[in-house]
C-alpha cells in the first residue's frame, strides 16, 4: 500500500461493515419467504445501496461506488491523487505538461498515455489497480438487485399489509425505487463505457454488448417506468412510511423525496445524459431545446435529492468503515487533494473559496515524483471547521443524483447557446447568490456568447464540485483530448518545482502551463466481464 491510511481503510473494510447492520436479506440467495413478506421485501429494497460493495482481487471488500465517484473527480481535474490504490494514479496521469518558457513538454514519468496505462491493468490479475472495473461492477450490482426486486413485487405470493390503496402505494414506491436505481445505473454505464449489457430480468444473461448510446436509451426507458409508477400517488402517510423504510438511516431518510421531487430528479438526469454524452461541437438547437424541456421540470430549490452520508463511528453505513469522498479529502487522511486547476476557476473574493479551502503552502510540488500535476498549495477545509467537502470525523453527505444547481446551470447553458444570453447569465448570477458567493453580477455587462460560455464553464467547475460532473464536462468541452487534436488546456495552473521556474527562483511557484491530458473518452469493458462473457458476433466494440 502507498500510505498508512490505505491500511486503515482496508482494515475497516474487512471488519467494519456488517450486512446485518442494514438489516439486509442475503441478496445473493434470497429465500422465497424473505421476498414474500413486507419486512423481507423492504429489507431487500433497502439493500440495493449495499450493492456498492464488491470483492476486488488483492484488496478484499471495497466500496466500488465511492472509488468510481473519486475517479471522475480525478479525471475531471478537480481533485488529484498520486497514489496507486484503486488505480487512482493511473486514472489521473496526464500525458504531458509544458511549463512557460519551455520549448518542449515534460512527458509523464512513464512515457505513455492514460489509455495505455489503463489497458495494461485491464486484466483479472491486476485486481484493485484496474480502473475499469469499479463503475461497471457497482452499476450491474444495482441492476441485478433491482431486477430481483421487480420480480418479487410482481409475485402473487407477496403479502403486504393494509388496505388496497395502501398496498398499491407500497408497490408503486417499491417499483419506482427499482426502476430508479436501474435508470441511475444504466446512466452511469452509458456515460463512461464504450458498450454495456441490457439485463432486464432477474437471473438472465446476455453477451450482446450494445453501444453506450443504446445504454443511455435503456436508462431513459427505466426512468420513464419509474415516473409511471410515481404518477397518481401522493406523499401521504403510507408513501412517507414506505420511502423511509427503504432509505438507509445515514442517507437522510427524514428528507423524504416526494413523487414530484423524484420526477424532477429524473428529468434533470435525463438532461445530464443528453448533455454529457455529446461534444459541445456536436450539440444543435434541438439538443439545447430538449435540455430546456427537461430542466423546466427538473430539480427545484426546495426539492430533496438522493444523498449518501455516513455514521460517526464509520460502521453500519455504506462508507464501509470510513470510505466516503469527504473522508478521502479529510486533512487527517489527505488521500485526495484539491487541484490548482479548480482553484483558478474561482473569481476574486468568492466566498465559496474562502469558506471551503485554505492555502497552506506545506505540500511539496510533484508529490512522490509521479508527475508535475501532482501538487497543490491548497487544503480542503473540514466540515467540522466550517467547510463543506472534507471531514476527519465522518460528517456530511454527498449528492449522488442530480441537484438544483446542476439543473439550473444546464438550463443556463442551453439558453446561452440558443441566443438567450442574458437569461442564461441571470441564472448563473442566481446560482452564485444561492451558494452565497458574494461576487459581482455578470448579467447586463455586455458579454458575448463566447464570454458567457466561459463564465458558464467556470461556474460549473465551482458550483458542481464533487457532484460527479467534472470529467463529463472536461470530455465534452474537448479538454481531455490530445493537444494534436485540438484538446488540452493552455492556461492550466501547475505548482512547479524550482527546477522548472525562471532563473533565480528559490521556492516552488504556480505557473500557467500547457496540459495535454490525452485521456480516453469512454472506458473499455472490464476484463472481469468480457473474459467470462465473450461478446457475441453482433456486439458493439468493447475496447478502444
Amino acid at each position: 500500500m502507498n500510505k498508512f491510511f490505505a491500511f486503515i481503510v482496508f482494515t475497516f473494510l474487512l471488519i467494519g461493515c456488517k450486512k446485518s447492520s442494514l438489516n439486509i436479506i442475503n441478496s445473493n440467495a434470497p429465500t422465497s419467504y424473505s421476498l414474500t413478506t413486507e419486512n423481507g421485501i423492504k429489507s431487500f429494497a433497502l439493500g440495493i445501496i449495499n450493492k456498492q460493495f464488491g470483492n476486488v482481487e488483492n484488496i478484499g471488500k471495497v466500496n466500488l461506488f465511492v472509488v468510481a465517484l473519486t475517479q471522475h473527480s480525478l479525471m475531471g481535474d478537480e481533485l488529484f491523487s498520486p497514489y496507486g490504490n484503486f488505480g487512482f494514479r493511473w486514472a489521473n496521469q496526464v500525458y504531458s505538461i509544458q511549463p512557460p518558457g519551455s520549448t518542449a513538454p515534460v512527458i509523464n514519468p512513464f512515457g505513455i498515455s492514460q489509455l495505455t496505462s489503463l489497458q495494461g491493468f485491464n486484466n483479472r490479475e491486476a485486481g484493485q489497480q484496474n480502473v475499469f472495473l469499479y463503475e461497471w461492477n457497482f452499476a450491474y450490482n444495482y441492476i441485478t438487485q433491482s431486477n430481483q426486486l421487480l420480480t418479487a413485487i410482481n409475485n402473487p405470493a407477496l403479502t403486504l399489509q393494509g388496505s388496497l390503496s395502501e398496498i398499491n402505494t407500497k408497490k408503486a414506491v417499491l417499483k419506482a425505487w427499482a426502476y430508479w436505481w436501474k435508470g441511475f445505473a444504466y446512466s452511469r454505464i452509458g456515460s463512461i463505457y464504450l458498450a454495456g449489457l441490457k439485463v432486464d430480468e432477474a437471473g438472465s444473461t446476455t453477451n450482446d454488448y450494445v453501444s453506450h448510446d443504446k445504454i443511455i436509451l435503456e436508462a431513459t426507458t427505466n426512468f420513464d417506468l419509474a415516473i409511471s409508477s410515481l404518477d397518481g400517488i401522493s406523499a401521504d402517510e403510507m408513501y412517507i412510511q414506505t420511502f423511509k423504510s427503504i432509505t438507509p438511516s445515514y442517507n437522510l431518510p427524514e428528507n423524504v423525496i416526494e413523487p414530484n421531487m423524484w420526477i424532477h430528479i429524473i428529468n434533470t438526469l435525463k438532461a445530464r445524459n443528453l448533455l454529457v454524452n455529446k461534444k459541445i461541437s456536436e450539440m444543435n438547437a434541438s439538443d439545447w431545446n430538449n435540455i430546456l424541456s427537461y430542466t423546466e421540470n427538473g430539480v427545484s430549490a426546495n426539492d430533496h435529492v438522493f444523498m449518501q452520508g455516513m455514521t460517526v463511528d464509520g460502521t453500519n453505513d455504506a462508507s464501509g468503515g470510513y470510505f466516503h469522498p469527504f473522508v478521502l479529502n479529510g486533512t487527517m487522511q489527505e488521500f485526495t487533494f484539491v487541484s490548482e486547476r479548480l482553484m483558478q476557476e474561482f473569481h476574486e473574493n468568492d466566498r465559496r473559496l474562502q469558506n471551503n479551502f485554505t492555502m497552506n503552502g506545506v505540500y511539496p510540488p510533484n508529490i512522490r515524483g509521479r508527475g508535475l500535476q501532482f501538487g497543490t498549495r491548497w487544503t480542503i477545509k473540514n466540515i467540522e471547521d466550517g467547510g463543506s467537502f472534507a471531514t476527519n470525523n465522518n460528517q456530511g453527505a454527498v449528492a449522488i443524483s442530480s441537484t438544483y444547481e446542476e439543473n439550473e446551470l444546464m438550463k443556463a447553458e442551453a439558453l446561452i447557446n440558443i441566443g438567450s444570453i442574458e437569461e442564461g447569465l441571470l441564472i448563473i448570477d442566481h446560482i452564485r447568490n444561492y451558494q452565497q458567493a458574494d461576487i459581482p453580477s455578470i448579467s447586463n455587462t455586455g458579454l458575448d456568447v463566447s464570454q458567457a460560455n466561459e463564465e458558464l464553464r467556470r461556474e460549473r467547475r465551482v458550483a458542481l464540485f464533487m457532484r460527479g460532473t467534472a470529467f463529463y464536462d472536461a470530455r465534452r468541452w474537448g479538454l481531455t483530448a490530445d493537444v494534436s487534436l485540438g484538446g488540452g488546456r493552455y492556461d492550466g495552473m501547475v505548482y512547479l518545482p524550482v527546477s522548472y521556474l525562471e532563473a533565480g527562483s528559490t521556492l516552488p511557484q504556480v505557473r500557467p502551463c500547457i496540459i495535454n491530458y490525452k485521456y480516453v473518452d469512454y472506458f473499455d469493458v472490464p476484463a472481469g466481464e468480457f473474459q467470462l462473457n465473450q461478446p457475441s458476433l453482433i456486439s458493439s466494440p468493447i475496447k478502444n
